[in-house]
């Protein structure tokens, strides 16, 4: 009798493990597809910042030609 048990222990065992393998395997395929959404996203974001900065650039250089123009006339009057 106690091997009959055992036995069916085993079996109830085998069909939970087969259960949780089969929702892990579900588990794994929603997160690969939730994956290749977020380096999807990644991608795109990616792209967006890029414009920015080749929008920005030309903005960013004046600034720069500024900042050295006016460094250029204060040390000028820090010189006297």
């Amino acid at each position: 009798m106690k091997l009959f048990n055992q036995l069916k222990s085993l079996i109830a065992d085998l069909k939970e493990i087969s259960a949780l393998l089969k929702q892990l395997q579900q588990q794994q395929a929603t997160l690969t597809e939730q994956l290749k959404h977020v380096q999807n996203v990644g991608e795109e974001v990616q792209i967006d910042i890029e414009k920015m900065n080749f929008k920005n650039q030309p903005h960013l250089d004046r600034i720069a030609k500024s900042q050295q123009h006016i460094d250029h006339e204060l040390s000028k009057y820090r010189a006297r």
